[in-house]
């Protein structure tokens, strides 16, 4: 702490306790926070019998060291209503908060294609995330820290390592993307983006032995294969190499050939030499898969197949989308998302009181399913989701309804251990609200008010707890992030309508769709994907910009469930539609259509990290009520 030349380094706070309170309440940019929370945050679970005491001892330390840098202590760290709250200065500059504003301005820049902003911004970021967050202490506030600093830590990297290769700077972007792969080391994404700065840099050889090492990684911490867009990177760099495509002869040389004269050995043409040294690489190594795959006992010889089960969670696999592990969950499963390396299902059964029609919340429960073990664990505590949204640590954010009538309530469920981080209540008229979406450091919540025509949204800081109110033309049901553009994309399933909020101005613009009843939504790259609820039709959309939208049909049915969720990942967008019995994958290249079979009725649908499509299967297509 730095001000007005005072420095007070930690060992002048009354120590590790004193530095923690300190903490804790400066990252709350003002919060009140209550003492109890203070209390769990220094002791946890081992609450000593004095600590209101010796935490107000505390706070009267804390006092003293903030006047020594010209706080009035009165006015600087005050208590009211059992809380405690600092409120620093206006100008007041705290490392972790400009590191979050600063990737923020980067991303932004970068969008906008102003590079050099975007690399100053996104060098600011990298220094200040670097550090360990508070060193030598731990708990459940101090992990959650490290982890949202390490967060923006890898989001300043590959922003570098974007505006890098923008300008040109391949060496760089090679650095940048190297230490992604070294942090996030099961991100297939990252390998595929150092790949090609290695082929940006001259260096395709370089960028195959970083496949292999992404193959061999993955096969040995989690027995699979890249998947297929890690593949295809692959493939197009080995035909790059090689200077011919795949199946094409050098004419040239199939006329030496038929002539009876062939070069000399040592006179071959650099083309043939270099085409011959990269197809004894590609040997090498897919003899080398073939050996893993034999030992990993992958042979599907003698095994019987994966039968599939109502009310269970599918995995498909990302190449042959055939079945290859069947978890079973409770029933009526409904919205289905990856984040830390598992897979989460809500259920969802909403019943309805006969006078006066109240939602009422039944059976409702949250499942997380472990992607690599297929391991089940219900999450306990009295949830009742009815949304839910991954946060880039890893946790998700759960949209938990009430039984009746008077709010809800939005909780950060940490992954590994199932416990209950922050909470944020909500008002909500009748306790349900679906819209639910992270992007832009903040949470948005969308359905918090009680009807048609007067929807509001919420913009929550899940670090601070501040919160601003968004005046919407309609009632907010869906809510996707767009994180290439800044943007978050709303419908209302209700009035048949979508509309895109710039984060940044506040500005709603709506959009006419040639469907019924717009509700699920996806973001890909430039496109914005958009199913219609009733009828078996998808829409494109363009991201940014005002262009035609693109009306897909998935299949003939069309009545009652048309598209219930869908999916962005492995290249595609995937819809599931209960009435066809079938999860769809939508080719963004063309907007062709492939049916992928399954039984019984498919209602969730996501994309883990390593590619395999996640669905979600009922016994029939029952809705909401029935």
């Amino acid at each position: 702490m730095e001000a007005n030349g005072s420095r007070l380094d930690e060992e002048r706070f009354p120590g590790r306790q004193g530095r923690m309170v300190f903490a804790y309440l400066a990252v709350q940019e003002g919060r009140a926070v209550p003492r109890d929370e203070l209390a769990e945050v220094l002791w946890g679970e081992n609450l000593p019998a004095t600590w209101d005491k010796a935490l107000r001892v505390l706070i009267t330390k804390l006092r003293a060291l903030l006047e020594e840098c010209g706080i009035d202590r009165s006015t600087g760290l005050t208590s009211a209503f059992g809380c405690y709250t600092l409120t620093l200065p206006a100008d007041a500059w705290i490392d972790i908060h400009a590191a979050s504003t600063a990737i923020g301005q980067a991303e932004v820049a970068l969008a906008a294609g102003d590079l050099n902003e975007a690399r100053a911004q996104a060098s600011t970021a990298a220094a200040l995330s670097r550090p360990i967050f508070l060193p030598g202490e731990d708990g459940t506030w101090v992990e959650e820290q490290r982890r949202d600093l390490r967060d923006v830590l890898v989001r300043a990297l590959e922003c570098l390592r974007d505006a890098s290769l923008a300008a040109g700077e391949s060496g760089d972007a090679v650095r940048y993307a190297t230490e992604i792969t070294e942090l996030e080391p099961f991100r297939e994404s990252s390998y595929r983006a150092l790949m090609q700065a290695h082929v940006a840099a001259g260096d395709p050889a370089e960028a195959l032995r970083v496949y292999e090492r992404c193959r061999r990684f993955l096969a040995d911490e989690l027995g699979a294969y890249p998947s297929a867009e890690s593949e295809a990177v692959y493939l197009e760099i080995l035909r790059s190499a090689s200077g011919t495509s795949a199946g094409e002869v050098d004419r040239s040389e199939e006329a030496d050939l038929e002539a009876g004269s062939p070069p000399p050995p040592g006179d071959e043409p650099p083309r043939r030499r270099r085409r011959t040294a990269v197809a004894l690489a590609t040997a090498a190594l897919l003899i080398a898969a073939f050996a893993t795959a034999a030992g990993l006992g992958l042979s599907s010889r003698g095994k019987r197949p994966v039968r599939i089960l109502p009310n269970s969670l599918v995995r498909l696999d990302p190449e042959t989308f055939k079945p290859t592990k069947v978890v079973p969950i409770g029933p009526k499963a409904d919205l289905v998302v990856a984040s830390g390396g598992y897979i989460w299902a809500t259920h969802r059964i909403l019943r309805y009181t006969d006078n006066e029609g109240i939602r009422n919340g039944g059976d409702r429960g949250l499942t997380r399913v472990d992607a690599s073990t297929g391991e089940v664990r219900d999450v306990a505590g009295g949830l009742a989701p009815c949304g839910i949204t991954p946060d880039p640590s890893g946790d998700v954010w759960v949209a938990n309804c009430y039984a009746a009538g008077g709010g809800g309530s939005v909780e950060r469920v940490h992954a590994k251990s199932l416990r209950f981080g922050r909470t944020f209540h909500v008002p909500t008229v009748d306790g349900y609200f679906r819209g639910l979406a992270y992007g832009d450091s903040s949470l948005w919540v969308g359905g918090v008010n009680g009807g048609p025509g007067d929807g509001r949204l919420i913009q929550l800081d899940p670090r601070t707890g501040h919160r601003h109110t968004i005046q919407l033309a309609r009632y907010a049901t869906s809510l996707t992030w767009s994180a290439g553009y800044g943007d978050l994309w709303i419908t209302n399933c209700g009035e048949g309508s979508v509309s895109r909020l710039n984060a940044r101005t506040k500005v709603e613009t709506p959009f006419e769709l040639p469907i019924n009843n717009p509700c699920p939504v996806a973001v890909q790259g430039d496109s914005v994907w958009v199913g219609d609820w009733e009828t078996p039709y998808v829409t494109r959309l363009p991201a940014v910009g005002f262009g035609r939208p693109q009306r897909i049909r998935l299949h003939m049915k069309a009545h009652p469930a048309g598209v219930t969720q869908l999916a962005a990942g492995d290249g595609a967008i995937w819809a599931t539609s209960p009435d066809a019995h079938a999860v769809f994958r939508i080719d963004p290249k063309t907007n062709r259509v492939r049916r992928i079979p399954l039984r019984f009725a498919p209602w969730g649908v996501t994309v883990a990290d390593d590619g395999a499509i996640w669905v979600a299967l009922r016994w029939r297509k029952t809705f909401v009520g029935s």
